[in-house]
């Protein structure tokens, strides 16, 4: 590709030359030419760029018809930055790829290790059907509730990575989901959270408990009706209500329970 574009720039260059006499216009089609030839060496190539190419030819030929050199260099360094950017674009995705893989290694090593160390443990089964960032956001929680002594349970009959929130808004409402029943929880004795996800009958029951003191009846009357607008609650009721989800909570026996109804369908 990089020698067809060199050949197709010294043609041009000879055109330009030809159709615009001079020793200035000479000098200024030799400038354009080196700096094409140091532009297309620097330049990583995409593998499909065969219609770019095609383009810029027609171009080419159109400012040669219309005896318009300069039409022409000016549509060819266009097509140098486009190729540029399409190139850039291209390496990114790969190095994006690589990552995605090394994270999808790390998780199946992470859970195999926790697998052998954990007979009981049930985040073997609760990974292995997610997402690879979920997977690894499940192990990395679990290890934050350990350290925070916390007792973590859960009982998922479904995945996380199915419910019906955006990719990019799946995660920030678990973590904020997690952060209110973890600073409410920490503040008791016997400290614990607990969550269960299930399907039935076209909706996702995802129940979230944790252990507290009984809140004020005003603190119940807003958590959901008012929140602080930077605040998690706000994005938790934010989210659900996009995906046309409900939310309830209650306070019994120093358990608070949070139950959020999703469909199970993504928009």
């Amino acid at each position: 590709m990089r020698l067809f574009l060199a050949g197709l720039c010294l043609l041009y260059t000879a055109t330009s030359i030809y159709m615009m006499p001079g020793i200035i216009w000479l000098i200024c089609f030799l400038l354009l030419a080196m700096i094409t030839f140091i532009i297309l060496v620097k330049t990583p190539l995409p593998k499909h760029s065969s219609w770019l190419v095609g383009l810029m030819i027609a171009g080419l030929v159109i400012a040669v018809i219309f005896e318009s050199p300069l039409s022409g260099w000016a549509l060819l360094f266009l097509f140098l930055f486009a190729l540029f950017q399409l190139g850039n674009l291209e390496q990114k995705n790969k190095q994006l790829q690589k990552k995605v893989a090394h994270l999808e290694r790390f998780v199946h090593l992470l859970q195999a290790e926790r697998h052998k160390n954990y007979h009981s443990h049930t985040l073997f089964q609760l990974t292995k059907n997610e997402r690879p960032d979920v997977s690894a956001w499940l192990v990395s929680i679990e290890e934050e509730m350990r350290l925070a002594q916390i007792t973590f349970r859960t009982d998922f009959q479904a995945p996380l990575s199915d419910l019906p929130f955006k990719n990019n808004a799946l995660l920030p409402v678990m973590s904020a989901i997690l952060a209110n029943a973890k600073q409410a929880a920490a503040l008791e004795k016997n400290s614990w959270v607990t969550w269960r996800l299930k399907q039935q009958s076209g909706l996702f029951l995802f129940e979230i408990s944790n252990a507290t003191s009984e809140p004020s009846q005003k603190i119940m009357d807003n958590l959901f009706l008012r929140p602080k607008l930077e605040s998690g609650t706000a994005l938790i009721k934010r989210e659900v209500s996009r995906v046309h989800g409900t939310i309830d909570y209650r306070f019994d026996h120093h358990t608070f329970k949070l139950i959020i109804k999703l469909p199970a369908m993504k928009d």
